[in-house]
């Protein structure tokens, strides 16, 4: 049950090194392949726009945050021992 609720805590989550080393700076890809991190670091590293690169990575991390908080609730429902917190 604890490896589900940090599991779930991932989703939203991609693996940037993979997906950039794959598609580099090619705009005609990124319809096709673009997830919440390659979008991220391409605001910050071609458009320098710090403050949406920081908002947009803040609002994954709480999405991620709410979604553990509510696995983790149905966790305790459940069972109580196996629940994080």
């Amino acid at each position: 049950m604890l490896l589900t609720i940090f599991g779930i805590g991932g989703i939203f989550h991609g693996d940037l090194g993979m997906i950039y080393a794959i598609v580099g700076d090619n705009p005609n890809l990124y319809d096709t392949t673009d997830v919440i991190d390659t979008y991220v670091f391409r605001m910050l590293r071609q458009m320098n726009d710090i403050s949406m690169s920081t908002a947009i990575g803040l609002y994954q991390s709480f999405v991620g945050f709410v979604i553990v908080f509510i696995t983790n609730s149905i966790a305790k429902k459940l069972d109580p021992d196996s629940s994080v917190f």
